[in-house]
């Protein structure tokens, strides 16, 4: 793992191929490459020499890491003067902040060959830059002055609001910047004053310098009461002319041309005409990187050797969100959602452990690095302790709207779903409220015929016996007679219990008792030929003969008057069967659709046309079968598609 101090001082953000950072801060390596800042660097040393502490404000994006780390460091150091870049963690794993100001030194000491006296157990930071015997020696044996340099100092105000040492370090701060003694140290002394040689209350051998958002210069000047210093030598960066931007575009060299150098310049101001003169220009640096760091990365996709006017096109806005979409692209959706959720708190940056990061579901350490590559993040090493955090402010905006239109999908994605998966059991509920439907229409039909047909065969049945009865009691010779009709009523009962479950089977079974009928006909008259044609017997078979006229006449009339009936009935239930009008799909003429189901139900124009839009669904519910079948034929008329389905009637 890199420590803090490597990191600073040794890290190379650009080189000759790619010399604009984009949204990185330009490190202490890379002053060959920092441009357009000289004449603020050379004030801000001048005021780092002249006073105890310094304070550097500005807004967001204009570079105030950049000219601390390239512009302000390297000036230092050629003055024995060791600058300790302090960027202080506040989440609450950390040790305290006072603290982290300690190891600070020492880390970055010993990383720059300083000797440095080591920090005592319990020792305040006043204590520590105070004893006797503690200076800092370079490896050329020369006394140093240390810097502490607090960079983006506004956290203190944000994510270091609740931090139980917020406190002992703005105490710490105050007795350095106001060259007093702690109260607690003063309280020590009292009891024990031998102690006191120790210190050089006198000499204050050490620099302080804050820096931060220019936003938050309010809740600064809250500590003016505590800390005079804060209001009395302050440096406040502004945007860059239009005659240094020009010299940050042109340190590309043979990449870009002085022309095409000056329409980026204009470009990224805003310019409305091209006579504008330069120095009247005000371009933020950071989003001037941003584009010619975009800008180049798409001449080295093409091939070209330089930027050419060509690759200038759409707003300031519109690259950086191109830039966040690229960095983001073939990136899991749970790195992109973790970067929208996790690196941005309350709309500012906030850092997060990398160990705590990768032990977030989908998240891995490839993952990251591509977004480190891709200038998206960084991983910032603070008291031994790797973080993750945004490269610059500017991205907050553009990470906030993409994590905003990414909630309303997942909501609109939700929604979708809740309704689909409601409509599904709709469906389902429908197709078994038809099948049941179609269930007990087809039970009831059969229930119909089969009490039909049972009763059919039961008249009939009874008929044939009482034919059969008169024949008996007619002539006791005609014994074959009688043997035979008892063989033709079991075969009718057994046509009857046939009849019982299919239409079908019940004409069958007509069908043959009509056949056997026609046999016993042939036999009783082939029988009647061989008897005696007397009077009496003669008229006992016409006797029969009618009978058995009658009872077939008395049958036909009864399933006569059944099928009137049943005729009567269907008719009377189709008149009175309530439907549910059901708009399956719209059609070409969405409007003609949206119209008519206006009037149909009255709703207004904005109604009707989310209900013509959640197609398929249901428009009318329980009207008539004839009023149901006007509002089909109308519908179906504008092109769209309807069906009906039977109300179902509880009983």
């Amino acid at each position: 793992m890199m420590d803090s101090a490597i990191w600073i001082a040794d890290r190379r953000t650009v080189d000759a191929e790619n010399p604009w950072p984009g949204l990185l801060s330009f490190g202490e390596a890379d002053e060959a490459y920092f441009r357009g800042r000289d004449r603020e660097a050379e004030a801000l040393g001048r005021m780092v020499t002249r006073g105890r502490m310094t304070v550097l404000f500005g807004l967001s994006g204009l570079g105030k890491s950049s000219l601390l780390q390239a512009g302000l460091f390297p000036r230092l150091r050629r003055d024995n003067v060791l600058p300790v870049y302090v960027r202080l963690d506040y989440s609450a794993a950390r040790a305290g902040l006072v603290s982290q100001i300690t190891d600070a030194i020492a880390v970055q000491a010993a990383a720059a060959g300083v000797e440095a006296p080591e920090a005592r157990r319990g020792e305040g930071l006043w204590e520590y830059l105070h004893r006797r015997g503690s200076d800092l020696w370079s490896p050329r044996n020369r006394p140093l002055l240390p810097l502490l340099v607090f960079d983006q100092f506004e956290e203190i105000f944000t994510l270091g609001r609740a931090h139980p040492g917020r406190a002992d370090l703005m105490d710490a701060l105050a007795d350095l910047a106001e060259g007093r003694p702690p109260a607690a140290l003063k309280a020590r002394l009292d009891d024990h004053p031998e102690e006191a040689e120790g210190f050089a209350f006198g000499r204050h051998h050490y620099k302080l310098l804050l820096a931060l958002r220019e936003d938050y210069l309010p809740d600064l000047e809250v500590l003016r009461e505590r800390i005079s210093a804060v209001a009395l030598n302050r440096l406040r960066l502004r945007r860059m002319d239009g005659s240094a931007a020009l010299a940050v575009v042109r340190q590309g060299g043979e990449l870009v041309s002085p022309e095409v150098a000056e329409r980026v310049v204009r470009f990224v101001a805003k310019a409305q005409a091209d006579d504008t003169p330069l120095a009247e220009l005000q371009v933020e640096p950071a989003l001037l990187s941003v584009v010619c760091r975009e800008l180049n990365n798409q001449r080295l996709e093409r091939g070209d050797a330089a930027i050419t006017a060509g690759l200038l096109e759409g707003s300031a806005e519109q690259i950086l969100s191109g830039f966040y979409e690229r960095a983001v692209a073939e990136i899991r959706p749970a790195v992109r959602a973790f970067v929208e959720e996790e690196l941005l708190v309350e709309g500012y940056r906030d850092s997060v452990a990398l160990e705590k990061a990768l032990g977030v579901p989908g998240v891995d350490r490839q993952a990251l690095d591509q977004l480190v590559d891709r200038r998206l993040v960084r991983i910032d090493p603070r008291d031994g302790v790797e973080r993750l955090e945004l490269t610059h402010d500017l991205l907050t905006d553009v990470i906030a709207a993409s994590r905003d239109r990414r909630r309303r999908r997942e909501v609109v994605r939700r929604d979708l779903e809740a309704r689909q998966e409601a409509e599904e059991r709709e469906q389902q509920a429908r197709r078994k409220l038809r099948r049941s439907r179609l269930y007990s229409a087809l039970l009831a039909a059969a229930v119909i015929l089969s009490l039909a047909a049972v009763f059919y065969a039961t008249q009939k049945s009874r008929a044939l016996e009482r034919s059969t009865l008169k024949l008996e009691l007619s002539q006791k010779t005609l014994k074959d007679v009688k043997e035979r009709a008892l063989e033709s009523q079991q075969a009718f009962q057994a046509e009857a219990d046939e009849a019982a479950t299919t239409i079908a089977e019940l004409k069958k079974a007509l069908s043959e008792a009509i056949s056997e009928r026609e046999k016993r006909e042939a036999a009783l008259q082939e029988l009647l030929d061989k008897v005696q044609k007397s009077p009496e017997v003669e008229q006992q078979l016409e006797e029969v003969e009618q009978a058995r006229e009658d009872a077939d006449l008395k049958a036909r009339q009864i399933i006569s008057i059944a099928d009137k009936r049943l005729t009567a009935y269907s008719t009377v239930r189709k008149q009175s069967v309530l439907v549910n009008v059901v708009l399956d799909s719209v059609g070409k003429d969405k409007i003609s659709v949206i119209k008519l189901v206006r009037t149909f139900t009255s709703l207004g124009l904005k109604e009707s046309k989310e209900l013509v839009d959640s197609a398929p669904i249901t428009i009318m519910e329980a009207v008539s079968s004839k009023e149901a079948e006007g509002i089909q034929s109308r519908l179906e008329a504008a092109g769209a598609k309807v069906e009906l389905e039977p109300v179902r009637i509880k009983k």
